[in-house]
């Protein structure tokens, strides 16, 4: 993958977020396994040449920061970070992955994320997975299973006052997620399940691989904007036409003729903003065309 600098930012920037990972054949990462069918197989493809700008990573790299000072600590005995591992399956595939922090009881792993990820607890099966993947790979190594997972989320958006006024926001800046990762067999029969569906996708051309779920792809849905007519802003916006159209009724006792409702399609807006290999993608380009 190319960094590009189209804003001219610092040089530092640029060097401080390049990573090199060089794909290799029937060998792939835990967080490569969590991405959607198309995602893994077109980032592998057109590794070369995906290219992304430096402004789109910015909070990559203060995650990256946020893990150096939490690696280097005084190690207590039995205690592990940043541990890269890796074991290959009887089918020839390999999988790899770098743990954050284990000892004997926990597999940990610090993420630098948004307030809005632990109130809707949008990411926590994938955690899951990465922490369950991540005890098998210690468990490889050194024979012991742990049980136990902690996602440590450092919230990069937190507000005091929304914490203690809102509720089911996070209380502190700071929230450990616990898991229970189940059993090592388990675990290896996802990790085995997961294998054989690669074996799948990689026999497909890239038109041909499954396409993102509409979550996947964080698709709105169509919302329907009760609104002034010739007005842009919306009074009020629903989610289906039957809540709209009850809006409207009560409005129109008051104020008839006045307001109007409004489709406004649904927006896939991880293909649109967050995705490094939407112009590979066959679907992205459609949806593109039909936009222009």
């Amino acid at each position: 993958m190319k960094i590009t600098n189209r804003y001219h930012y610092p040089d530092m920037l640029v060097r401080a977020i390049e990573k090199e990972y060089i794909y290799r054949d029937k060998r792939y990462s835990i967080t490569s396994l969590l991405d959607p069918d198309r995602i893994i197989m077109l980032k592998r493809r057109h590794n070369d040449e995906i290219e992304q700008d430096v402004t789109d990573l910015i909070f990559a790299l203060l995650g990256t920061k946020t893990h150096f000072e939490l690696e280097h600590i005084d190690l207590l005995p039995n205690e592990y970070v940043e541990d890269h591992l890796e074991y290959t399956f009887e089918n020839g595939y390999t999988l790899s992955g770098i743990l954050d922090h284990y000892d004997n009881e926990y597999i940990d792993d610090y993420k630098t994320t948004k307030a809005f990820t632990l109130i809707f607890k949008s990411d926590y099966d994938k955690w899951k997975k990465q922490l369950q993947m991540g005890a098998y790979l210690a468990y490889k190594k050194d024979g012991k299973w742990r049980k136990k997972g902690r996602i440590i989320a450092l919230i990069k958006d937190w507000n005091r006052l929304k914490s203690q006024t809102e509720q089911g926001y996070p209380k502190f800046a700071c929230e450990v997620i616990n898991f229970n990762l189940g059993t090592p067999e388990e675990v290896e029969k996802m990790i085995l399940n997961r294998f054989e569906r690669i074996i799948e996708l990689e026999k497909m051309a890239d038109e041909e691989l499954p396409l993102c779920t509409p979550e996947e792809r964080y698709n709105t849905g169509d919302k329907y904007a009760v609104k002034k007519k010739n007005n842009k802003r919306a009074s009020k916006i629903h989610d289906t036409l039957e809540e709209a159209q009850k809006y409207l009724d009560n409005l129109e006792k008051d104020y008839p003729n006045i307001y109007e409702i409004e489709i406004r399609k649904s927006q896939n807006t991880r293909c649109e903003q967050y995705c490094s290999v939407c112009k590979f993608c066959d679907f992205y380009r459609k949806i593109n065309e039909r936009k222009k």
